[in-house]
């Protein structure tokens, strides 16, 4: 399981709409809408899942900007983990 937490910024009249939308995509969870800063998590299978939910929130209405803020992927199935521990020696 990958974890992502990340803010989302939004025009700040639009924002609680904008929150209702990305509580709506599965795996998003908001934790907070204040001032146009919207606090949410990811839950997602992998990285690249992660990322592609993420990039959805472009889409909604009033959102202007996305910022990373924690990322959790040693769950990750598809991350080699001798690649990231920093073992550079080609795959066997």
């Amino acid at each position: 399981m990958v974890i992502s937490s990340l803010v989302v910024n939004a025009v700040a009249d639009k924002a609680p709409e904008a929150a209702e939308a990305l509580a709506a995509i599965p795996g998003v969870e908001v934790h907070g809408c204040e001032e146009g800063k919207i606090v949410v998590t990811i839950e997602a299978e992998t990285s690249v899942e992660s990322h592609d939910i993420a990039a959805t929130f472009m889409d909604i209405e009033g959102v202007y900007g996305v910022g990373l803020v924690y990322f959790n992927f040693e769950d990750d199935p598809t991350v080699n983990p001798s690649r990231v521990s920093g073992d550079r020696s080609p795959a066997k």
